[in-house]
């Protein structure tokens, strides 16, 4: 009877004490063995979605460019025996890895001829999956090739959502092939190690390039109007004023104490939006009269951004006193007059700041505040910043009657000092400051000049005086800084 008991179980459950058919088995979509696949084989057994994703995305877009464009779908998942060989059971998983799984990342890229191709990648912990679909018709040749180029940007940015911490790595993203390819939209939900989302919404075309993101640390929002390109400025101008607004966002995060991981995702997607304007098929009409009157202006395509931290409650004693940090930044240029000889510009910057925070009594990094009196011993800072920058250009017959810069900056700090538990001080700080500078009689000068030699804007006196100019028309946030 023995033997048999031992036939029957032997019989019955497999050498890992299972039953037949519900061993754990990997259920392949496809039994294609190419490197794509051999890919997703070797990062299945990763614990990080950062693992996982390595080289999916590049390796995703070169499959299917090496494919003719044809879509194609792959995916591994851990399944039963039994459920792995049941087609509709197996199939119904493998549709909710590719649209519901824990961690989604896509790339949709529509051609200028109307067709939309959508690259995605999937992971949560019993799966792996990517697909590529094609819709509105096979890609040409050159329209395939477009896309393709798009493969190392695509895993750059998937690369920089699943770091730790996570980064926003767009740029890429915005070098594409305007004549071929009509719009760019990557969007995410991943989870940090801790479980917590991330989402990201990109999308970039010839009018225009938006972001968002949403995460543990907080929010981002910029966009990026592209439309009035006449007013950009050329490559040096323009790189001058984005190092110019990423210096101010330094200053930004010091002085609003905000989170340094955040604040270089915002940094990062700003320098992306602001950076590889596409380039149109034919020059734009010229703003200004003459090319030196443009430098009274950024060179940069007008956009509106914010920066909003996670609030955060960190005195149990008094949760009132509350960390944030909130910051909006912002250029829009309008044009007026019926023809060139009657023109008016004006553009304006703002930029805003509302920041709270707790630091030590020696101004360093805030104790760990609890419900006893010792822990209660720290500075409770708060910020309201504005600044504003407006140039104005206009003509009148042809002639420059106008070209003027008015600037505002103003800065509160209020500082609250607590010992035991105690207000122990108080104070309050106010600093503004405005002022107004005329270039009329500089750019008359520059005009005449560079009309009698190509040369004469290079003279050094002439070239700092105008380098100067367009350093004065960058936002300027801090008061003392606004000097005649």
């Amino acid at each position: 009877m023995g033997n048999g008991v031992a036939d029957t179980l032997s019989d019955t459950y497999s050498r890992r004490g299972q039953l037949p058919g519900q061993e754990t088995v990997r259920a392949w979509e496809s039994d294609n063995q190419d490197a794509l696949s051999k890919t997703l084989n070797a990062n299945f057994n990763s614990l990080s979605t950062a693992n996982r994703f390595s080289g999916l995305g590049a390796g995703l877009i070169a499959q299917f460019a090496k494919g003719g464009g044809v879509g194609l779908s792959q995916s591994v998942l851990y399944a039963s025996a039994d459920r792995a060989q049941n087609s509709g059971e197996i199939k119904l998983d493998q549709s909710l890895l590719h649209t519901k799984a824990d961690n989604l990342v896509s790339l949709s890229i529509k051609t200028a001829s109307g067709k939309t191709v959508t690259f995605s990648l999937s992971s949560q912990t019993d799966g792996l999956g990517v697909q590529a679909t094609v819709d509105g018709g096979t890609l040409s040749d050159e329209e395939l090739e477009a896309v393709g180029k798009l493969g190392s940007a695509f895993q750059s940015a998937v690369d920089g959502l699943t770091a730790t911490p996570p980064k926003l790595d767009l740029s890429g993203l915005t070098r594409f092939d305007s004549r071929l390819l009509a719009s760019v939209d990557l969007n995410a939900k991943v989870k940090s190690p801790d479980g917590q989302d991330l989402s990201l919404a990109f999308h970039a075309d010839s009018q225009s390039r938006t972001t968002r993101m949403s995460g543990p640390l907080g929010e981002l929002n910029l966009a990026v109007d592209l439309k009035n390109t006449a007013i950009l400025g050329d490559a040096r101008q323009q790189a001058k004023a984005l190092d110019s607004y990423l210096a101010q966002f330094d200053r930004a995060q010091e002085r609003g104490s905000a989170k340094p991981e955040l604040m270089a995702m915002f940094k990062d997607a700003f320098s992306a939006m602001n950076s590889n304007y596409p380039q149109g098929l034919s020059l734009p009409k010229a703003l200004t009269r003459n090319p030196t009157d443009q430098g009274l202006l950024t060179g940069l395509a007008d956009f509106k951004a914010s920066i909003k931290q996670a609030t955060e409650s960190s005195n149990p004693m008094r949760p009132s006193e509350v960390d944030s940090f909130a910051y909006e930044v912002s250029q829009r240029t309008r044009v007026g007059g019926n023809s060139a000889l009657d023109r008016s510009v004006s553009q304006d910057q703002q930029s805003s700041l509302s920041a709270s925070f707790h630091k030590g009594l020696k101004g360093g990094k805030a104790p760990a505040l609890d419900t006893r009196a010792e822990s209660q011993n720290y500075l409770y800072v708060q910020v309201r910043d504005k600044a504003s920058s407006s140039a104005h250009l206009s003509y009148k017959d042809g002639l420059l009657s106008n070209a003027s810069v008015s600037q505002e900056a103003s800065q509160e700090t209020r500082t609250q000092k607590y010992v035991m538990g105690k207000l122990v001080d108080e104070t309050f700080v106010p600093r503004q400051a405005a002022v107004k500078r005329d270039y009329l009689v500089l750019l008359e000068y520059a005009a005449k000049e560079s009309k009698k030699s190509k040369d004469a804007l290079e003279e050094s006196t002439l070239k700092d005086a105008l380098s100067n100019m367009h350093d004065a028309v960058i936002l300027q946030e801090d008061p003392s800084k606004l000097v005649r």
